[in-house]
């Protein structure tokens, strides 16, 4: 259309468009041919820009419909080499599998090494090599341990164990269940089992230096003899271990669960027990030597003769604590609940008792030289031959019903 209309402007048209629309009439001569020529320039003009907006407009469409063509070509490239290589992928894990069934140690040492090598390079296939690895831990563990014969832990069940503790934690999707296993021995310093499922395992006998066990279960595990120096146990369920005579000096336990834990004798020294929680843990002599305990929860804990000398209690939540003869000199104890405690021969020397509860505690023999007890509830205690020289008291402080605060305390 745009076309015809410009041979037309070109042509007869002309002198219409000069008449019609420039409004020049009875030009004659070479006035007129000269008029005419400028219709047809500008409508030349006009043709050639329409023209090249028309070849831009197509330009550009078939552009478009290459870069598509193109892209297409690309994303189908892409489709092809991820299945070719999920076909490798999958080509290896199946052979690793047959090795993992081989007879020969050697040849499932292969297979397992072969499978994290899987795990690296396939992030999809990542969970599933860590479950058949602990699958195959949990067998020839339980083999292991019905042999009467096998007195330390087989190269192939040492490996897949080793592969578990240093994978790529952030493609895990779910725990490792390493539930129940016999890991009697092994070495495993710097190993990361966080979020492991090890309840009733057997970890006698195993070095676990260094080790990540946060928000691991170890609910019912044997740890006779374990080495746990500087191991972090951050979340951890503990419940019902035995860790005595156990090195924890540093540990992080923070917000463990030490329900019916055996900790008789354990350093802990300058170990990190913020927040945790227990019931009837059992922690007689043990060093808790500047030992963070602030927020602990630990219902009738046995600390009897331990040592928490500068040991942070902050609000900790102790009732019918036993911490008959322990050394708490210098301890912090502010709003710490310590209602119907066994105080009795303890060491308060200068401990910081603010707005603690100490109700019906028995602190009999006690001495609590320097202590501060301001705004101390001491309702119902027990305060027979307990030693208050030079303490500090407030006009909060409650004494029991008849006792008369002694002298030597402000």
């Amino acid at each position: 259309m745009v076309a015809a209309a410009a041979v037309w402007t070109l042509g007869p048209g002309a002198g219409w468009v000069l008449r019609h629309v420039d409004g020049v009439r009875g030009l004659q001569g070479k006035d007129l041919a000269d008029a005419l020529d400028a219709v047809r320039g500008r409508a030349l003009a006009v043709t050639t820009g329409l023209a090249a907006l028309v070849a831009v407009y197509y330009t550009a469409r078939n552009a478009d419909t290459a870069r598509r063509t193109l892209q297409h070509s690309v994303e189908a490239a892409q489709r092809t080499t991820e299945l070719a290589e999920q076909g490798q992928v999958t080509e290896r894990y199946t052979k690793a599998i047959e090795q993992l069934g081989s007879g020969t140690l050697e040849i499932r040492i292969g297979g397992i090494y072969a499978l994290e090598r899987i795990a690296a390079d396939s992030t999809r296939d990542h969970p599933t090599v860590m479950e058949v690895l602990a699958t195959f831990v949990r067998q020839h563990s339980y083999q292991q341990a019905e042999s009467s014969t096998q007195d330390s832990p087989t190269m192939d069940v040492q490996a897949a164990v080793t592969v578990i503790t240093r994978r790529n934690r952030r493609n895990d999707t779910r725990h490792i269940n390493l539930f129940g296993t016999n890991l009697t021995g092994m070495n495993l310093p710097g190993a990361d089992l966080s979020g492991a499922n090890l309840a009733d395992a057997d970890l006698s006998g195993t070095n676990l230096w260094q080790a990540d066990l946060s928000q691991t279960n170890l609910k019912d595990a044997r740890l006779a003899n374990t080495l746990l120096g500087a191991v972090t146990l951050a979340d951890a369920n503990l419940t019902n271990t035995r860790l005595i005579g156990r090195d924890l000096a540093g540990a992080d336990l923070t917000r463990a669960d030490l329900t019916q834990v055996a900790l008789g004798d354990a350093n802990l020294a300058g170990a990190c027990l913020k927040d945790v929680t227990g019931f009837r843990t059992d922690m007689p002599n043990a060093d808790l030597t500047g030992a963070n305990l602030a927020g602990a929860k630990l219902s009738s804990v046995l600390v009897s003769e331990a040592n928490l000398t500068g040991a942070d209690l902050s609000g900790g939540d102790l009732p019918r604590a036993d911490l008959h003869g322990a050394d708490l000199t210098d301890a912090k104890l502010p709003e710490a609940n310590l209602s119907h405690a066994n105080l009795s021969s303890a060491k308060l020397i200068r401990a910081d008792l603010t707005g603690a509860d100490l109700t019906g505690a028995n602190l009999t023999g006690a001495d609590l030289t320097g202590a501060n007890l301001s705004d101390v509830h001491l309702t119902g205690a027990n305060l027979t031959r307990a030693i208050l020289t030079d303490t500090v008291h407030s006009p909060g402080t409650s004494w029991p019903d008849g006792y008369i605060c002694p002298s030597g305390s402000t």
